[in-house]
């Protein structure tokens, strides 16, 4: 039995419990309330939901949004034309595509916005600070950026002719260089070596400049004067370009050239002097005489392509594609080819000389097509891929030799030693086997002749 002071324990218990289940919840909603207070103080100007809201082509010109909180909104497309937006957070929002006409953002906060595509044109944005934030292709015509902080912005594409800067404007020395070229001209330019890569100058004077080793890939030069311009070994890639733009022919090529793929194109005798080409496509083109001393030809594509006396004098092809290409009696004089894939390329009578840069097994390959092979010694010679086509190797010692996949049709190879030499796969149709010995040769996959 529980005696009266247990009773009471209990029931002092029993009212603990039920002041807390009590209070508990209204000390909840006081703090809620509380908290939303605080909000509504803080985005006094607009709704806690400005932040972060998906407010994608609404038409926002009604509205007062000096000093709102914008931080991570969904803005994209939005109409804010002639919008008093200043010292505004647009903190990694996004506007891209949105309509800023006319919009006052002065000392707003734009830092790390998406703002591709947007319309600027004559905006306000003394003080702004953009800093990381991305206006490709963005209109600023005319847009006011002084003292506006643009460092580490992306500003490919973007129009920035008419655009106001001032010491005070903080944009990197790419797109200065691009702002003083749409605004200041100025023939004859030395701008050799400058990276303008996805630079707007559109209509810009370019007369004379000097552009070598520059940066230029998917530049906009519509309507450009480039008459007179150096743009030797300029990298062109994916340049845009039209019938408006001036330069000479050339250089439209060796842009159209760099950012195109088609197979058998006809180059025979064009001048690709000291261009830069990397990666370009000529597989199966004609490129006979074709003068492309200097020239960058790295990581290009130029299988089956025909370049019989072709001037390759000095050319970088470190990591061209070159099988069965045809390089008879091209200039290789001072050429690099040490990386290049020269399987089954023709190199018979192609002039080199000791700044030449062949594979070890190329340069055999070439002095016996360009010399012949009778009687030499041979033996455990590299000579896997080569094209020997219809070379007189009679009597020669290629005991050991790899020769696998050689393309040694119509050879003579009448008492040559051939005495466990890789032929695998190699074509030996219409070759002369008299005589040769082929004791312990690999012949697997061999065509011999019939």
């Amino acid at each position: 039995m529980n005696g009266p002071g247990q009773d009471s324990k209990r029931a002092e218990r029993e009212r603990l419990y039920l002041i807390l289940v009590i209070t508990i919840p209204i000390v909840l909603m006081i703090g809620y309330f509380v908290y939303v207070v605080a909000l509504r103080d803080k985005f006094a100007s607009c709704p806690p939901s400005c932040r972060e809201q998906v407010m994608v082509g609404k038409d926002l010109r009604d509205k007062a949004w000096h000093g709102v909180d914008f931080q991570y909104a969904n803005l994209s497309q939005a109409n804010l034309a002639g919008t008093d937006l200043g010292s505004t957070n647009f903190y990694f929002a996004n506007l891209a595509a949105a309509n800023l006409t006319g919009a006052q953002l002065a000392q707003a906060t734009l830092v790390g916005a998406a703002l591709d595509g947007a319309n600027l044109e004559g905006a306000v944005l003394d003080g702004a600070n953009l800093r990381g934030a991305r206006l490709q292709d963005a209109h600023l015509a005319r847009a006011d950026l002084s003292g506006a902080d643009l460092s580490g912005a992306d500003l490919a594409g973007a129009d920035l002719l008419g655009a106001i800067v001032d010491d005070q404007t903080g944009l990197d020395p790419k797109w200065q260089a691009v702002w003083s070229i749409r605004n200041q001209p100025q023939a004859g330019r030395t701008l050799a070596g400058a990276d303008l890569a996805g630079a707007n100058l559109q209509g810009a004077n370019l007369q004379n400049a000097d552009l070598q080793h520059a940066r230029l890939t998917r530049a906009n030069l519509r309507g450009a004067n480039l008459e007179g311009a150096q743009l030797e070994w300029a990298d062109l890639h994916q340049v845009q370009i039209d019938a408006d733009t001036r330069m000479d022919d050339k250089w439209r090529l060796v842009g159209e050239l760099a950012s195109t793929t088609q197979d058998g194109r006809t180059l025979a005798g064009v001048d690709l002097s000291n261009s830069f080409l990397d990666g370009v496509y000529l597989r199966s083109a004609d490129l006979r005489g074709t003068n492309m001393r200097g020239a960058v030809l790295t990581n290009a594509d130029m299988r089956y392509a025909n370049l019989q006396g072709a001037d390759l004098t000095g050319a970088d092809l470190t990591q061209a594609a070159l099988q069965e290409a045809n390089l008879t009696g091209a200039d290789l004089r001072g050429a690099r080819l040490g990386t290049s894939d020269l399987r089954l390329a023709q190199l018979g009578g192609a002039l080199m000389d000791g700044t030449t840069v062949l594979p070890a097994s190329a340069q055999l390959a070439a002095d016996l097509a360009t010399n012949g092979g009778q009687g030499r010694d041979l033996s455990k010679a590299i000579l896997a891929w080569a094209y020997l086509v219809g070379i007189d190797m009679s009597g020669a010692n290629l005991a050991g030799a790899d020769l696998h996949e050689a393309n040694l049709s119509g050879a003579n190879l009448a008492g040559a030693d051939l005495r466990g030499a890789n032929l695998e796969h190699a074509n030996l149709s219409g070759a002369n086997l008299q005589d040769a010995n082929l004791e312990g040769a690999s012949l697997e996959g061999t065509t011999l002749p019939k």
